[in-house]
């Protein structure tokens, strides 16, 4: 082979081994677990989980509720989440005056982004919706 094209055939190859292979970005994902046992003042605690791909605002795990109408959604609250691929378990426990009976109710959680720069408008990456039942207190 001569000289002047062995310089170039040593540099494609040299490039198509450094590449490194693509890495799978993490799907954002929410999980609401099928049981949510009610505090004795008929106060649900909802869980389950949820994984994100990092962001560049703030991310917020927001969940509501809803038994009678379906229609209706109350809020049970919100948490930052931590975005870094990872999954993570959530926790939120209703609180307020409002008061749910043992029985099938509607859940709806979100992962909501606020943006970085300017005014912070927020965008939804992810809805899950689900129905739990929700147990009596012993």
């Amino acid at each position: 082979m001569r000289p002047s094209l062995l310089v170039p055939a040593l540099a494609g190859a040299l490039l198509l081994t450094a590449a490194p292979a693509a890495a799978a970005v993490p799907v954002d994902e929410i999980t609401v677990d099928s049981t949510a046992p009610l505090t004795a003042t008929g106060h649900p605690t909802l869980t389950g989980s949820y994984r994100c791909a990092p962001a560049a605002g703030p991310v917020f795990l927001s969940v509501s509720l809803s038994q009678a109408d379906p229609r209706v959604h109350h809020g049970i609250g919100s948490t930052s989440a931590l975005c870094d691929g990872a999954t993570h378990r959530w926790t939120r426990t209703a609180t307020g005056t409002r008061t749910y009976a043992a029985g099938t109710a509607h859940v709806q959680v979100s992962l909501v982004e606020l943006g970085a720069t300017g005014l912070p408008l927020p965008r939804v990456r992810r809805i899950a919706e689900g129905t739990v039942t929700l147990a009596a207190a012993p």
